[in-house]
Formats: C-alpha cells, sequence, structure tokens
C-alpha cells in the first residue's frame, strides 16, 4: 500500500522505519500524474521480494527542487538510487525502476525478485 505522506518529517520518519523504501516526490504543479505515480509505486510494492515499502510526497509549490518528479530508493535510511522523470509509458517506467532497483540493491548484496501476482 502507497503511503502519501504530508512533510519532510513524515518523509523521514518513514524511512527511518522500513529497510527498504521507494519514495516518488511529486510536484505539486505536477498533481494531475498522481494517480499514474501511485499506480507505478502499487505494482513496484505489490510484486517485489523482500517488499520494497512505497511513499508518495507531494512537494509544496514554493519547493526549491525543479524536477517535476523523482522517485528515491532508501537503504536503512540512506539513498542508493535516484531517478528524475518519468516515461509516461507504465510498462517502460516499470522496466526501467525494476533494473535500476535490482542493480543497486545487487550491489548491496540484496537480492529482490519482482514477481507478478495475479
Amino acid at each position: 500500500m502507497v503511503i502519501e505522506v504530508k512533510n519532510s518529517e513524515q518523509v523521514n520518519e518513514y524511512i527511518a522505519r522500513n529497510r527498504i523504501v521507494l519514495v516518488a516526490f511529486l510536484n505539486s504543479q505536477r498533481i494531475a500524474e498522481k494517480g499514474y505515480v501511485v499506480k507505478l509505486l502499487s505494482i513496484i510494492e505489490e510484486e517485489s521480494i523482500p517488499t520494497i515499502r512505497t511513499a508518495l510526497y507531494v512537494r509544496p509549490s514554493n519547493s526549491e527542487v525543479n524536477a517535476s518528479i523523482s522517485l528515491n530508493l532508501y537503504l536503512n535510511g540512506t539513498c542508493v538510487f535516484s531517478q528524475e522523470g518519468l516515461f509516461g509509458h507504465l510498462e517502460n517506467d516499470l522496466i526501467a525502476l525494476k533494473m535500476g532497483i535490482k542493480e543497486v540493491l545487487k550491489n548491496k548484496m540484496i537480492q529482490v525478485k519482482f514477481v507478478k501476482r495475479s
């Protein structure tokens, strides 16, 4: 289940409570993409073994970060993978994210599998 966090403190708390976390940071001006991002995160969490917890943080409009969307993967509280932007095609975004996550975690001696569930 994708958790929607309301502020940076909640983001930090969620990261601290979970071993592996993928957080999507969405610019508030791109709120129309929220449903797509939630679907993407839901699939990653549902198909990952061990489970990758997911969260969405909609940045306030006064945020200094320019990226419309960025996805950060945290392992034990440390960001180990970051991606800015999406292709906008679900299958392509899933392939790119899964490959990136698997490679980064493999380098950290953690094997992650993605299994489609019916």
